[in-house]
């Protein structure tokens, strides 16, 4: 069956392009999108970058392929950490991007950069797929590609999955869409189920692609203008979506062997809190789209407990009215041309369909229940919608020459005005310290902003101000993980013992899925004279993280000053089958078998405390 004809040029209120310009508005397209992103090659690592790239030692050689396989993204730091994050793929792309410009950021950049101009030349595609004429077309994927609210999914280079998974799904599409088309495509279908395949597993959000599959070939069910029934559409959208639903299932048993289980929650919340809340992060998504003014890597967005109108009833209205106002557009729509009416109700349903994975609260770290990034993919469906607005926009203008000059020149000036907003908001992630100060600005309550914002102070060697920050991200939440297992680093660092042993026990109760914060849990205690509950401590650090480095060590610290001399050789020889080039180990396993009793006592504060700006948690 034919994919959905192209509306014609009196709808969308053009002449049809001679041929040797049919390929102008995705040229201005392409060049545009990336005009609006070159500011980011010049950006820096931050946030989760220096974990996924700067420490990760897992994307330096190829022999860890097999790793991105079968665990989490996590799994070359935190094998026992229970993820929600199964994407291979997207440590390829780490791999092939190290193994390109090594901590090179020009290039980083530039290939997100490059993803994100490809996405946005198939949403050009798709759209025209749906029946935009060219311009049509170039105008939704303007919006696409110009959008400042993609702006953390392109210029954070850990938000990458976004990007690839994106560009697959939609190749994917368009794939099943060619396939669908009269005459020989023997390869099409079997590409769209590859590229969907690749898409799962760079982000698990590309599952949305069968009920994409689904809702198409029910809207555009039967010939053009014909009666189908519902049976019949439901049948066909089963029909479409069967190869896809396969590779879905194939993909589950995958993840849960990789992540031990489907999904974990990380924010167990009642189910009455959670839908008290989407209102107001459904609503706080769809301004975002319309009107993306104030865009930041966190925002102060919190549970809902109560029905009150500023948080509940009001958003729920206002989500209502914006239903309403599709429903009567809609109207007119079908009223004009039913292929338009079914363009404009797949681009909406795909919008929805696309924000849903995101509205599970339980899934998301409390206070970060709001990203720009989870914006990416619904975004098509908005963009396509744009597209069709100014389509019927031009077409009310009934030809008269000014009206459409008027048209022609506020798109334009929108364009513009995004792709400048664009780059002013990329600018703010040119490092840490510029970020963290943004976010705080837009979102003072937010303990996320503060506790990173007090990281990157810190790593500027502020630790007086980076320590009074923690303290307000902890009087926001008092259980807050990063905040206080960063804070018990930096007591660590400057000798303040009991408070870092503090700091570093609340940590420990707020996630236990860390082992370096139990072992230096372990060693703040020695150095408090409690070497027995050090080494507890420590034996929960190696039950969490098996090969942690200087783990062993530690524990032949506490062992030693227990007194226990053969327990604390035997875990010295196991540091250096770990490490052999450990020569804190290599000296304690000389001077025990030589001389135990000339031993000294353990040193823990020799082992340097680390910096905590990672937002892996």
């Amino acid at each position: 069956m034919n994919s959905a004809p192209e509306l014609n040029s009196a709808e969308i209120g053009r002449s049809p392009l001679p041929s040797w310009q049919r390929g102008l508005p995705l040229a201005i397209v392409v060049t545009a999108t990336f005009i609006a992103y070159a500011a980011a090659l010049g950006l820096g690592f931050v946030g989760d970058d220096r974990a996924q790239v700067l420490e990760n030692a897992s994307i330096r050689s190829w022999r860890f392929l097999p790793l991105y396989f079968s665990t989490h993204v996590w799994g070359y730091t935190y094998p026992h950490l229970l993820s929600n994050y199964y994407r291979p793929v997207f440590l390829v792309w780490l791999r092939l991007n190290d193994a390109l410009f090594g901590l090179s950021t020009r290039g980083w950049h530039l290939t997100s950069v490059l993803a994100h101009v490809a996405v946005t030349a198939l949403v050009y595609c798709l759209a025209r797929r749906l029946g935009l004429a060219a311009w049509g077309a170039a105008v939704a994927a303007l919006v696409f590609g110009l959008h400042p609210a993609h702006v953390e999914a392109v210029a954070y280079v850990s938000a990458a999955p976004e990007l690839i998974s994106a560009f697959f799904l939609l190749a994917a599409f368009l794939a099943w869409l060619r396939a669908r088309e009269p005459g020989p495509h023997p390869y099409a279908l079997g590409g769209g189920i590859a590229a969907f395949g690749v898409a799962l597993l760079a982000k698990e959000s590309a599952m949305a692609l069968p009920i994409f599959v689904a809702l198409y070939a029910g809207i555009y069910a039967g010939p053009e203008g014909a009666r189908v029934t519902a049976r019949k559409r439901l049948r066909a959208a089963l029909a479409a979506a069967a190869p896809f639903l396969a590779v879905t299932l194939a993909y589950v048993p995958l993840r849960v062997h990789a992540l031990k289980g489907f999904a974990h929650v990380v924010a167990p919340l009642p189910l009455r809190t959670e839908l008290l809340t989407l209102p107001s992060i459904l609503f706080a998504y769809l301004v975002k789209l319309a009107w993306p003014h104030t865009l930041s890597l966190y925002y102060d967005y919190s549970y809902v407990s109560a029905p009150t109108w500023q948080e509940f009833f009001r958003p729920g209205c206002l989500i209502i009215l914006v239903v309403m106002l599709a429903e009567e557009w809609y109207e007119r729509a079908r009223a004009v041309s039913s292929r338009e009416g079914k363009c404009l109700t797949f681009a909406f349903l795909w919008m929805v369909v696309a924000i849903l994975p995101v509205l599970d609260l339980r899934m998301l770290p409390k206070g970060e229940i709001v990203h720009d990034r989870y914006l990416y993919l619904p975004s098509v469906g908005f963009a396509i919608l744009a597209g069709l607005a100014v389509a019927h926009w031009h077409r009310a203008t009934k030809l008269i020459r000014w009206r459409r000059l008027a048209v022609a020149s506020a798109t334009t000036a929108a364009c513009l005005a995004m792709g400048l907003w664009t780059v002013h908001q990329t600018l703010y992630w040119n490092d840490d310290f510029s970020l963290s100060f943004h976010a705080h600005e837009i979102a003072p309550q937010s303990v996320a902003a503060t506790t990173s914002l007090a990281a990157a102070v810190a790593q500027r060697g502020m630790t007086g101000p980076a320590m009074e920050l923690y303290r307000q991200a902890l009087a926001l939440q008092p259980d807050f993980w990063r905040a206080n297992v960063n804070l018990a680093y930096l007591y660590y660092s400057q000798g303040n013992i009991p408070q870092a042993a503090n700091y570093f026990a609340r940590a420990c109760n707020a996630d236990p899925t860390d082992g370096d914060q139990f072992l230096y849990l372990g060693m703040a205690l020695l150095q408090l004279g409690r070497p027995s509950d050090a080494e507890r401590a420590i034996r929960t650090a190696l039950l969490v993280r098996p090969q942690g480095r200087n783990y062993h060590l530690g524990l032949a610290m506490a062992l030693k000053a227990e007194g226990r001399l053969p327990e604390a050789e035997q875990e010295a020889k196991a540091e250096i089958a770990e490490d052999p080039e450990s020569r804190q180990a290599q000296t304690m396993l000389k001077d025990l078998t030589a001389s135990p009793e000339a031993y000294p006592p353990a040193t823990p504060s020799a082992m340097t405390a680390k910096g905590g700006s990672s937002n892996l948690k």
